[in-house]
Formats: C-alpha cells, structure tokens, sequence
C-alpha cells in the first residue's frame, strides 16, 4: 500500500505481491543465515538508536549524494536535532550511485541553512568549463528536491583547454594513449598521471595495451597510489581522488554509457541510469587539475560536451 512517487517503474497489484514474495523470500534466507547486507544493518541501528538515544552531539556528513534512504535514517539517528547536529556536503552532479533523496522526509531538516559552494580549487577554469558542459541539458534536484544549477561556478586556476582525440580504431587508441602519457612523465611525475576507463575490462585491456607499446602503468583498484607508475582505474574508483593529467579512454558510443547494464530497463530506470552515467563522466572529468585528454575510437560518445 505504500506509495511509490518517482520510483520508476509502477506496479499494479500482482507485481506488488510478485515483488513482495522475492523480497520476503530473501528476508527469509538472510534469516536463516544469520546475516544482513549493509542497508539492513543500517536500518536496524537507526531503530536501535530510536530506543536508546543519540550517541553523537555533532555529525559530518561527505559524499551524501550517494546514501541510501537507511543510511539518511542512521545518521539522524545518530545526534539530536539542535544547532549544528549534522552538517552535510553533497553534491548532486556526482551521483553515482542509488537514488535522489529529499532529506526532509527523514526528519533532516536544510531549508534555509544550506549554502551552496561555486569555487572550485581543484580543477582548472578550463577542465571545469568542459566538465560542466557535460552535465547541460539535464535536469538535476538537490537535497530537497530544488532544481540545481551550476551558475556562477568558477575555478581560482586556469590551463589548457581539454583535448578530444578521435581513432579509427583500438590499435590506434592505444598508441594514441601511449604517445600521451609518456609525453605527460616528462612534465609529471608518474603516480600523478590517472588513465580512467568506464569498466574493469577496459582497464585490463589498457594496462596489457600499454605494457605492449612498452609502457609499464599500474592497476588500482583500491585508494592508495603508489609512486613510480601513471595509474589506471575505472571511473568509479577515481571518485574522490585527483591527479595532475587524466586521460579518459573508451569514451565511446560503445562503452559509455554502458549499454549492457541498460538492457531491459524501463524508461523512467533508463532515464536515471543515463543521469548517473553522465554524472560518471563529470566525476572523471573533474578528476584532472591541470590537463585532460579524452580519447575514444569509433563514434563518440553522446554523453560528451559539444
């Protein structure tokens, strides 16, 4: 009986008690299992802290574009509602993961206490130009629901401008890739060079492209960047991160979006996933403080500022 507004997908009735089954089927084996994935348990604790208290005066809050409604319920469960109980930095273009959530509905309240930051210390004026067209056209919500905008965002650096490579084919975007980065260890150190691709197979096929072309760059897949090598990660894993040059490869029509984790979906699922592929796209562009290059082969892809 619950309603559903900006869901996605509506369902009648029998898919309610089709989608309810499979939910409770699942409750079931993790019952019977003895275990809870991650939003569970943040459920769980926020009901706990309901019974026992707040722990925390004061909470700060990164990344919150990307929490879940559980992970919103736990936080403001954590500290008492008062001055400065929570304080919270989000940012609705790089979400990259779950849903849009109106904190209002889980007793978070920002109207009139929120500020919105425009200057960017990271990114060149340039980069962040190229970044920001990339979100154009597209219509993003805030915290509470607002549309966002990005007028007036600007950047205390400057550098030049991005460049878009095209190739004819993989060959060619690979030694295209080659003759870039070790141009770029001349003037950066090596560990400072990210190469960003949409996928883990991507990044495979570049670091084995690369090694042959006789480039030795490093596979990251977690958080921590050795020195010695230009790095590779998917796009993913780049959030949060920054390096001094950043070449994004495969920003083709092909891979970005990633039309394999599209298939099937419904439009309105459809709509939010292109949303968040672009966000993607954003979030890598914006991984660059001084030069970024994109390179695709083929057909570029549509998600890429004109």
């Amino acid at each position: 009986t619950v309603r559903r507004p900006g869901w996605g997908v509506m369902l009648n009735r029998a898919k309610r008690d089709a989608v309810w089954k499979a939910f409770a089927s699942y409750r079931a084996s993790g019952a019977i299992a003895g275990a809870l994935n991650w939003t569970e348990r943040a459920e769980v604790a926020a009901a706990l802290l309901e019974v026992s208290g707040p722990l925390f005066a004061h909470v700060l809050v990164d990344e919150g574009q990307d929490l879940t409604p559980s992970h919103w319920k736990l936080l403001r469960a954590l500290a008492a509602p008062g001055p400065n109980d929570l304080f919270l930095a989000e940012d609705s273009y790089q979400r990259i993961y779950g849903q849009p959530v109106v904190l209002s509905r889980y007793g978070i309240n920002i109207v009139g206490r929120s500020r919105r930051l425009t200057l960017n210390y990271r990114t060149t004026a340039e980069n962040l130009a190229y970044a920001l067209g990339i979100l154009s056209g597209v219509d993003y919500v805030d915290a509470e629901g607002e549309a966002e905008t990005t007028a007036n965002y600007r950047s205390a650096r400057t550098g030049p401008a991005p460049q878009l490579l095209p190739a004819s084919s993989l060959t060619e975007e690979l030694d295209t890739a080659r003759r870039i980065v070790g141009e770029w260890t001349e003037r950066h150190a090596a560990e400072a060079i990210g190469v960003l691709v949409r996928d883990r197979n991507k990044a495979a096929q570049v670091v084995t492209g690369l090694s042959e072309r006789g480039l030795d760059v490093r596979l990251v897949e977690g958080k921590v960047v050795l020195p010695g090598q230009p790095v590779v990660m998917t796009m993913h894993r780049a959030k949060g991160m920054e390096f001094e040059a950043v070449l994004i490869l495969g920003a083709s029509d092909r891979e970005l979006p990633a039309s394999y984790l599209a298939k099937d979906l419904a439009e309105p699922d459809r709509e939010d996933f292109l949303k968040r592929e672009r966000s993607l796209l954003y979030v890598s562009a914006t991984r660059a403080r001084d030069e970024l290059v994109i390179l695709w082969d083929g057909k570029p892809s549509d998600l890429l500022s004109k």
